[in-house]
């Protein structure tokens, strides 16, 4: 399919092809979002969902790290609920009753929608595995030399590693006639988008930044520059850059009125700060629905 969108400013032009298993970006994405996105909502139902719809635009436009920053005092509870939804949402269906146990928090997590990302698309028996397959997997026993790893099929195997118990590890299987012998890798060593990592650590806006280390940030506000008028710019920065943060702000609070709360000026921790919704026909813009829009945006300026 060719798609072309022309303004005065912009004029994108790209060949769009479906990718059956997609590889993972070449340049960490990163969003931030505030321990307060779901403050606003009164029922931990509601709260879940808003989470899923989260974890799924983060799937969608394979965002690497999820950082939750504390945007208001108070709101840490929430932020850890947020954090632990959002963790529940990226583990594979398989492991989900290995890794968390029975709590309140999930009561609801059965509305999630399902992220359906190559970590969680795996075969689920032993005749659909091929030689140089990846999963992940729990360690649920160890020994002197080695572990013993579940990973979604009918039995455990070894791997000749000793971990901790209980941690989740992502392996790559070599298949032979007669077996499959596992060795523990990397996720930087699995090609495929294999799903996003929840940075929660209690800080601000500011230090939160600072963890992530990224050497371009931008920051989204319907008082920043019309998308329209910086879209070459951005897309310029994006392609010189080696890590990418965009952080968003909370349902009642701008990241113009948050940094005000906390005497920071945003343009002094963001190279840009930009309205990716001009002319919005709703009072206010969601944050789950900024971060579709914005990761829409930036996604398209990655392939031109």
């Amino acid at each position: 399919m060719f798609l072309a969108i022309h303004s005065n400013e912009v004029e994108i032009v790209m060949w769009c092809s479906p990718l059956l298993y997609p590889e993972k970006r070449s340049k960490p994405l990163a969003v931030a979002l505030p321990a307060s996105l779901t403050a606003d909502l009164p029922h931990l139902r509601e709260k879940t969902v808003k989470a899923g719809l989260i974890a799924r635009t983060a799937a969608i436009f394979r965002v690497d790290e999820i950082i939750i920053y504390v945007d208001k005092h108070g709101t840490e509870d929430e932020g850890e609920l947020l954090a632990n939804i959002l963790r529940y949402c990226e583990t594979p269906q398989y492991l989900r009753k290995r890794i968390y146990t029975i709590s309140a928090l999930f009561k609801y997590v059965g509305l999630l929608p399902p992220l359906k990302i190559p970590s969680h698309t795996v075969a689920s028996s032993l005749d659909g595995i091929k030689d140089g397959d990846f999963r992940d997997g729990v360690v649920i026993k160890t020994y002197k030399d080695g572990s013993l790893v579940d990973i979604g099929l009918d039995k455990p195997f070894l791997v000749p590693k000793k971990l901790k118990r209980g941690e989740r590890v992502t392996v790559k299987i070599n298949k032979t006639k007669d077996s499959l012998k596992l060795s523990v890798v990397s996720r930087e060593e699995v090609k495929l988008y294999w799903g996003y990592t929840v940075n929660y650590e209690h800080k601000g806006l500011v230090d939160s930044i600072k963890s992530f280390n990224a050497d371009l940030v931008i920051a989204t506000s319907k008082y920043g520059d019309p998308i329209t008028k910086v879209f070459n710019d951005m897309k310029d920065a994006i392609r010189k850059s080696n890590k990418i943060l965009i952080l968003f702000g909370s349902p009642h609070e701008g990241l113009f009125e948050i940094c005000k709360r906390f005497k920071v000026n945003l343009s002094d921790i963001a190279h840009f700060i930009v309205n990716t919704i001009p002319f919005q026909g709703c009072e206010t813009v969601r944050t789950e629905e900024a971060m579709l829009a914005t990761l829409s945006i930036i996604n398209i300026m990655h392939y031109i």
